[in-house]
């Protein structure tokens, strides 16, 4: 069994281009959304944008040209989007940690399971989380899109997203192999900079279902280090190491290395060397 924490450069089976697009997809989608750009896959690739205000939940349902390969993409919290306006640091921190740390991930960090006739297996999921991918006009009208454009040749699926992206789009994925496997050739889950999703039994529920699944920390990025796990929350599976995880401004570091930006340059240098 692979271990949580090996290196991205042993990990042979990982698809470098592929994590690329998925992170170039997450950063995209943050742009104004009424008209995203997508990583340019508007001009040669059909997409439906999924957009829930209820929950501020939005991303984006691609298919490629040949419809072999439908990416599904999840943005993070609108508050991220701003990080790069010209203020001073120190009330960004505070404004990060009161909205999004505090508003949208401990806040609501009672744990459920989102469907009706309950989890024989235990399984446990972030009740905020859940409640952003389980809105009226997200997961109905995933699951509508798939049912009225699979065809008789069974796609790939990639799921991607950065922060509470990453967080929607884990439960994305595993809900998409729970309802859809029979029709799919296989589920991909791309996140960057996700918190923890659920309880122990979903994390072992998930790596059987979501095998393929790929989930990157940069250096001391703060995010993924909540919900903590004294609370009954574990990382899925697997772990994947960018940028160094050491160094002397370790407060404005753990903020400032959530950017996706930094995930992306971390991202094409090993594509480069590959």
């Amino acid at each position: 069994m692979l271990s949580p924490y090996q290196e991205l450069e042993t990990m042979v089976d990982l698809d470098y281009a592929q994590a690329v697009t998925c992170a170039l997809l997450s950063r995209d989608i943050y742009e104004d959304f009424a008209s995203p750009r997508l990583n340019g896959f508007e001009k040669t690739h059909p997409y439906y944008v999924l957009d829930d205000p209820s929950t501020d939940t939005q991303g984006a349902v691609i298919v490629d040209s040949d419809a072999s390969t439908i990416h599904i993409v999840f943005r993070g919290s609108s508050h991220e989007k701003d990080w790069d306006i010209n203020r001073s640091f120190s009330p960004t921190v505070a404004e990060f940690k009161q909205e999004v740390i505090q508003g949208e991930i401990v806040e609501e960090q009672e744990k459920t399971y989102p469907y009706a006739e309950g989890s024989s297996s235990g399984s446990m999921m972030h009740s905020g989380f859940v409640k952003a991918y389980m809105a009226e006009k997200i997961r109905p009208a995933i699951h509508q899109y798939l049912n009225d454009h699979i065809t008789a040749a069974p796609p790939r699926v990639i799921v991607t997203g950065h922060s509470l992206g990453g967080a929607i789009a884990t439960l994305c994925a595993v809900d998409i192999q729970y309802n859809f496997e029979s029709k799919i050739s296989s589920i991909e889950l791309y996140s960057f900079g996700a918190p923890r999703v659920g309880n122990r039994n979903f994390q072992e529920s998930f790596s059987r279902r979501v095998p393929q699944s790929y989930r990157f920390i940069y250096g001391m990025d703060m995010v993924p280090a909540l919900p903590r796990p004294w609370q009954g929350y574990v990382h899925t599976d697997h772990e994947y190491r960018l940028g160094s995880r050491f160094g002397w401004q370790f407060l404005s570091r753990r903020f400032k290395d959530h950017k996706i930006d930094n995930y992306i340059e971390a991202l094409q240098s090993k594509l480069s060397k590959s």
